[in-house]
This record gives structure tokens, C-alpha cells and sequence, in this order.
């Protein structure tokens, strides 16, 4: 069993009862921050994901019952578990970049996602925004690479063509992608919740 389906349910396994204020984008957006820093504070978790410091601490809690992350003065870090799902997670998404404002997307602020090898598993496009809006996102577009072209499903077949913008380097540039793979711009109003809106738009490729 992966060690990342725990995290990737947790949206479907609440009982019934008002919506908490985290989500499995959020928890997944801790476990790469933790990963990658090697050890963070709660306070600058907070910051760094855009919760607020009592959600984190109820996400930290889920996290170390888990077996994902442990605390010492430091901070948290990952436990072998943890490090495992981060693993598994940077996989699936192994590369998140900042853009400057494009017309990719709407949204004051974007992020991209490069999703590996899940081209298969898009149909509209309508999934990945949807799950991100609901997240806090402006909006989302979704594109696949084929033949080294950005195709939006049911319009554009080579949207760099359609649609020129200096974006398009930036995309190819931080996130390197190839056949197969799925790049999701996220807008939103701020940097976490463009980020966040862009992981939960990929989780939707997950299953």
C-alpha cells in the first residue's frame, strides 16, 4: 500500500459535519515543504502553506500520529515514513514552479505543476480547475504534452502556437517536460494559494 494513499483520502474520509479548514493538498503541500527544508517550524509552516497556526497544529498532530513526521527543538522533520511519502509524492509531482502573471491562466499570482506521466488520465480540464477552486484558486488550466506540444483537451493542439507568450519558455524551462506528462497552471490571489490550487488540481490524476 502506498505510504501516500492515507494523506491522498483524507478529503474523502471526513465525517459528515462542518468542512475543516485543511485539505489533502494542504497536508501533501507540509510534507513536501518539511521535505525539502529538512527541518521547519510550525510558525514558518504557517506561513509557507497559508494556514492558520491552529490548523497546523491539527495537521502536524494528523502528520506525527501517522508516523509521517516527528518534532524536536528544531522543528519537524520527515521520519523514514515520511520520507518514503515524500518519495512517492516528488514522483507524481516532481517539479512546482513560480510564474511571472500570464494569460495561461487567470489569477494574480501563478504556479505550475508538472504531473508525470498522467496525460491518460485527463479529460476535460474541468476536474483539475474545479478541485482547485474549491481550494481557494482563482481558476486552472490544464495542458498535456504530445509530440513536444502543449495540447488543451478539446481546443488548442499546440497552444504555444495559439496562444505566444513568454510563459511558455518559463513552463519548458523550470518544470522540463515530456510526452505524457500534464502541466497545470494555478492562479490565485496569492503565491500558497496558487501552489495549493495547483496540487490539488494534481491530485485529481492521482488514482
Amino acid at each position: 500500500m502506498s505510504t501516500l494513499a492515507p494523506l491522498m483520502r483524507i478529503d474523502r474520509s471526513r465525517p459528515p459535519g462542518p468542512m475543516p479548514s485543511y485539505s489533502s493538498a494542504h497536508m501533501l503541500l507540509v510534507l513536501l515543504t518539511i521535505g525539502e527544508a529538512g527541518s521547519v517550524g510550525r510558525h514558518a509552516l504557517s506561513g509557507r502553506v497559508g494556514l492558520g497556526e491552529g490548523a497546523v497544529r491539527t495537521v502536524i498532530k494528523w502528520l506525527k500520529a501517522g508516523g509521517y513526521i516527528s518534532i524536536d527543538a528544531s522543528g519537524c522533520r520527515l521520519t523514514p515514513k515520511g520520507k518514503r511519502a515524500y518519495s512517492e509524492l516528488k514522483k507524481l509531482i516532481p517539479k512546482i514552479t513560480v510564474l511571472s502573471r500570464t494569460d495561461l491562466t487567470v489569477g494574480k499570482v501563478q504556479a505550475a505543476v508538472l504531473v508525470k506521466r498522467r496525460s491518460g488520465k485527463v479529460r476535460t480540464g474541468i476536474e483539475q480547475r474545479d478541485s482547485a477552486i474549491m481550494n481557494g484558486a482563482a481558476g486552472a488550466t490544464t495542458y498535456v504534452v504530445r509530440d513536444s506540444r502543449f495540447e488543451v483537451p478539446g481546443s488548442s493542439r499546440d497552444a504555444e502556437k495559439d496562444f505566444p507568450s513568454k510563459a511558455w519558455a518559463e513552463l519548458r524551462e523550470g518544470l522540463r517536460p515530456e510526452d505524457r506528462d500534464v502541466v497545470i497552471v494555478c492562479g490565485a490571489a496569492e503565491r500558497q494559494v496558487a501552489l495549493l490550487g495547483a496540487i490539488s488540481a494534481a491530485l485529481t490524476l492521482e488514482a
